[in-house]
């Protein structure tokens, strides 16, 4: 177990990097022995199975490690690694962090020849050259990189490259990584070359197992603002991330940490125009914009948007924008739009729309609209539209639509794909013939519905709007009390004629398309039409009311009897 400690200079500011602690694993993961014997099995499958023998986790990218591929074992008392090489072929790169071992695609070697390595007064200067080890070919965008001091630079196009860094009596370590290549380390003492290697070496940097594989650099916003010097870095050195208390910005590059932002991630980060990170776990503040590779947590703001490539675990403030690949375990604003691409717990609230692609508990607030991908338990309120892959909550909105339902959807059209689907028929004391549509759960179901009454000399015709649910009472038996509000026409539209209806119908099923029901219902009649039209009915004449001493309103209880399809 040691410590490191570290400086960086950088054109804006001399700041002091405290480094962290970390703790050598007694054991190597890939040192431990184990057996397996496997014939013609899918990588995938072998690859749980060595997780759960040696108590790990692997961590890949599963359009390169093709894992419905056949693969045969026999191995006893074999290294993990072993094990790995053998199923592998040797063409991956193995790195141990925490409780993960991440396969790396990297079938190639890359070779180091130094140019020049020499101490003046503070300043250590390297420069060499970077080859593929197996054509001699130098290689251009390879990453040269010191692991204590976070300085970096990336080969030409003849493959050479020239590094100046602080001298403070330490051996210097560089580690050179590039795209499809196996890292290879080599430590310099007084000008010498003392410890050419392609092994692991000790040093700040760690990886990152959460976030998205395609990475924010395959962004709309990502690619406009990361430098492609950024994106060749974070090609090389995937997953490679350190940490520092504090980096401040103008814009992705030029910044604290240089070039080498995007493998840092930071307790404070302040970015004057915008900033690029491999993440935040404190605080971080941008005047236009934040970029960040991996996970983000406490408190992120921005002027206009934030992207963020990991997860989000606090508040996030974007302007006009937010953009998650991970999941959101919090609070999520901003004026037009909020996107998170796997689960979200907490709160979200745009100005324009919010949308989430992986399950949602909690609340979606936008003034047009909600979507979540996946299941949704919480509150989903619009103003024009909800949509909820699995609702086990509430929507709330003008239009709300899901796949599958067992909550509630409130509003004037609730569609449910795999819900409640019904049309009936019915008649009842006061219109001879109606017909509904009903659509939703069984929890709640929106109720379109019309009507007439046939009589030459005494018409109605009414038309409406209501809410319903099934109770059942058995296999074959509900309840399915309903309230509806109806517009009667009387023969004369200037006049309001309002019926309100409560109805307690009995229902049964004779199979999943066809049922009866039957039930009484309880009636309010507000009207402000004092007399009959020639040849329309008086719905107040109709019914004896329970309601004494007023013009406007009446009430009576009816009956209701009809039957249903789907």
């Amino acid at each position: 177990m040691g410590c490191l400690r570290g400086y960086i200079l950088s054109a804006m500011m001399l700041i002091a990097l405290p480094v962290i602690c970390r703790a050598a694993a007694t054991e190597s993961i890939l040192a431990k022995n184990i057996s397996v014997h496997v014939n013609n099995m899918r990588l995938g499958t072998v690859l749980k199975t060595i997780e759960q023998k040696g108590n790990f986790t692997f961590s890949y990218n599963s359009n390169i490690v093709k894992t419905d591929s056949l693969v045969t074992v026999n191995a006893d008392n074999w290294t993990i690694k072993e094990v790995l090489d053998h199923m592998l072929m040797n063409r991956f790169e193995y790195k141990e962090t925490h409780n993960f071992v991440i396969l790396r695609y990297a079938p190639l070697q890359l070779s180091l020849t130094t140019e020049k390595a020499a101490a003046e007064d503070d300043e250590y200067s390297i420069s060499g050259f970077v080859t593929d080890e197996q054509s001699g070919k130098r290689l251009e965008n390879a990453s040269v990189y010191d692991r204590v001091l976070l300085q970096s630079t990336l080969t030409d196009k003849d493959g050479h490259f020239e590094l100046h860094l602080k001298n403070n009596g330490q051996p210097v370590t560089l580690t050179i990584s590039k795209e499809f290549y196996k890292d290879t380390t080599i430590t310099f003492l007084a000008g010498v070359t003392v410890n050419p290697n392609t092994g692991k070496s000790k040093s700040l940097i760690d990886y990152v197992i959460s976030g998205d594989s395609d990475g924010i650099e395959n962004t709309s916003l990502g690619r406009l603002f990361i430098s492609t010097k950024q994106q060749i870095q974070a090609a090389n050195l995937h997953g490679l991330i350190a940490q520092a208390p504090f980096q401040a910005s103008a814009i992705p590059g030029v910044s604290t940490h240089a070039e080498f932002s995007g493998q840092v991630v930071n307790t404070v980060s302040l970015n004057a125009v915008g900033g690029y990170n491999a993440g935040v776990d404190g605080f971080e503040l941008g005047l236009i914009f934040n970029l960040d590779k991996g996970d983000v947590g406490a408190v992120q703001i921005a002027g206009i948007f934030n992207v963020v490539g990991g997860n989000v675990n606090g508040i996030q403030l974007g302007g006009l924008y937010n953009n998650v690949l991970g999941s959101v375990r919090g609070i999520q604003l901003s004026l037009l739009h909020n996107s998170v691409k796997r689960d979200l717990n907490g709160i979200q609230l745009s100005g324009l729309y919010n949308h989430t692609r992986g399950a949602v508990r909690g609340i979606q607030l936008g003034a047009l609209g909600n979507i979540a991908g996946q299941k949704f338990s919480g509150i989903q309120l619009a103003g024009l539209f909800n949509y909820a892959r699995n609702l086990r909550g509430v929507q709330l909105g003008l239009v709300n639509f899901a796949d599958t339902s067992s909550g509630y959807s409130i509003g004037l059209i609730n569609i449910v794909r795999y819900g409640y689907h019904k049309l009936a028929l019915s008649a009842n004391e006061t219109l001879d013939a109606n017909v509904a549509l009903k659509t939703g759960s069984k929890n709640f179901y929106t109720i379109w519905r019309g009507g007439m009454r046939f009589n030459d000399n005494s018409k109605l015709y009414g038309f409406g709007f209501g809410f319903g649910r099934e109770l059942g009472l058995g296999k074959r038996l509900a309840l399915n009390p309903e309230l509806t509000q109806q517009y009667i026409y009387q023969g004369n539209w200037t006049r309001t004629n309002q019926l309100s209806r409560i109805d307690a119908g009995l229902t049964y099923k004779f199979g999943k398309n066809f049922s009866i029901n039957a039930g009484p219902s309880l009636n309010i009649f507000y009207s402000d039409q004092r007399s009959q039209v020639n040849g329309y009915a008086y719905v107040r004449d109709l019914h004896h009311s329970f309601i004494n001493d007023s013009k406007a309103w009446s009430g009576w209880v009816g009956w209701s009897v009809g039957i249903s399809f789907f």
